[in-house]
């Protein structure tokens, strides 16, 4: 993605924002939420098994043929596997979910993430490029090349007001 100000317009792709209504541009990092993903499965991963042995002592009710008892334990038994392949998946898709860092950039309204990228150096430098365009006027401005990322958080504002409160809103408002 073309990244570029000039005459005093920051430009990312064919997206325009005036230098003089940037109040702030940070980066953030967007870590996936791997702690909770684990958490996550091993909950599901449980009440999975105690389902399965709920349906195992229902097929050991004497009421039941032999031919049903089978079927209700190779069902839950099926039903089971599947279940915690499913919840391996979306646990994997976290686990290898790379952390992305975003170019944060607040106006005189809501933070705006503009684009992300892995690489958290070339971030922090365009930040300062920005910065420095804002300060001096005299600054003739530049032009980046990067390689950016269309991730979920795009469509997420960041409070990045105050110390070590950098966090998620969702842009419908949801808190």
């Amino acid at each position: 993605m073309r990244v570029e100000v000039s005459k005093r317009v920051l430009w990312i792709g064919a997206s325009a924002y005036p230098l003089q209504n940037i109040a702030r541009a940070t980066t953030v990092r967007i870590k996936p939420p791997r702690a909770r993903a684990v958490g996550n499965f091993v909950k599901a991963v449980l009440v999975t098994g105690l389902l399965l042995v709920a349906a195992l002592a229902l097929a050991q009710s004497d009421e039941l043929s032999g031919s049903d008892r089978e079927l209700i334990t190779r069902g839950a038994g099926v039903t089971a596997a599947v279940l915690v392949a499913a919840f391996l998946v979306r646990l994997l898709v976290v686990l290898f979910t790379r952390t992305y860092y975003a170019l944060v950039v607040e106006t005189s309204g809501n933070p705006l993430t503009l684009l992300a990228s892995l690489d958290r150096d070339e971030v922090h430098q365009l930040v300062r490029d920005i910065m420095r365009a804002i300060e001096d006027p005299a600054f003739t401005g530049f032009t980046k090349q990067m390689v950016t990322y269309n991730i979920a958080g795009m469509r997420d504002f960041y409070n990045a007001s105050g110390a070590g409160s950098v966090g998620r809103m969702s842009s419908d408002r949801e808190r």
